[in-house]
């Protein structure tokens, strides 16, 4: 994302109305600061949950500037989980999810990470937050069988299974089944952000979807997986074919809008039961998004 793309992204956020200035005003301090102090930034976000945030954390950054860097998703999490509930966040990145899953609502997460420096970070941001005890995070890849793949280092936060044999700047990494791991024993919420291996971790985990107890769903279909043969309505058929059905979340005013189809181009919500996940929203607490003027959600 180019600099003008950027500062439009955050002039146009949600969480930045009536703040535009102050926030792309906060993008250049701290663009000036990462490159005058080679250090690490430790930021008040949501409640009382905390990042730590350095140069090039591409997947943290946005929600220094904005609040929320994924303001229906992100915002649909906090309003839809609840302490008794538990998260897979799968593709953990650096753990952004886990954070607000774990820091804010107190559930249990747990956050597959493959790449080894990027699961270290993961677990830097589990410690600071002193979660350790409700997070299980787990340095392998999940797919459709319990195999060896590669995986790219050079992609910072899209890094993914590797599938381009010109390609050596790579990692091995155990990959793992849900279905032969996990079993969902109370109310569950899955986040997939794999770049393109969605149906993959779909097709390793028939038993695990189809659990009535994993109600929610976060998953990007963004036309990644034609790099592996694999096309967004593909993996929406399997999505659906496990009573799941799409919707779209609006924070501020607390709407579930049932959806004829998957977002195109990004993140999809599917949930299990539209009313009850309306019900759900509309009875959760109010949170206070600190990087964004102390807002309450």
């Amino acid at each position: 994302m180019n600099f003008l793309r950027i500062v439009r992204f955050i002039a146009s956020h949600p969480l930045n109305e009536g703040e535009r200035l102050s926030a792309v005003l906060k993008f250049i301090r701290y663009q000036f600061a990462t490159r005058l102090f080679d250090s690490k930034f430790l930021v008040d976000w949501v409640n009382d949950a905390k990042f730590i945030v350095s140069k090039g954390e591409t997947g943290l950054t946005g929600n220094l500037y904005c609040g929320l860097m994924e303001y229906q998703y992100m915002g649909f999490l906090l309003h839809y989980l609840r302490r008794d509930d538990k998260f897979y966040d799968i593709g953990a990145n650096v753990g952004a999810y886990t954070i607000l899953a774990s820091g804010v609502i107190g559930a249990e997460s747990v956050s597959f990470e493959p790449l080894p420096s990027t699961y270290d970070r993961l677990v830097d941001q589990i410690k600071i937050n002193r979660i350790e005890h409700l997070v299980e995070p787990i340095n392998r890849g999940v797919g459709d069988k319990a195999e060896t793949l590669q995986f790219t280092n050079n992609l910072n936060c899209m890094n993914r299974v590797n599938n381009d044999p010109n390609n050596r700047d790579v990692t091995e990494v155990d990959v793992i089944t849900l279905d032969d791991c996990f079993k969902a024993t109370r109310n569950s919420f899955v986040k997939i952000d794999v770049e393109g291996f969605e149906k993959f971790v779909l097709d390793g985990g028939v038993d695990f979807f189809f659990n009535d107890n994993v109600s929610a769903l976060i998953i990007e279909l963004n036309g990644s997986g034609v790099s592996f043969g694999v096309e967004d309505t593909d993996v929406h058929k399997i999505i659906t074919s496990f009573g799941f059905h799409p919707i779209s979340y609006e924070p501020s005013s607390r709407r579930v809008s049932p959806l004829g189809s998957f977002d195109i181009g990004g993140n999809t919500i599917y949930v299990k039961d539209v009313d009850s996940a309306q019900q759900r929203v509309i009875d959760s607490e109010s949170v206070w998004i600190r990087t964004a003027n102390n807002l309450q959600l």
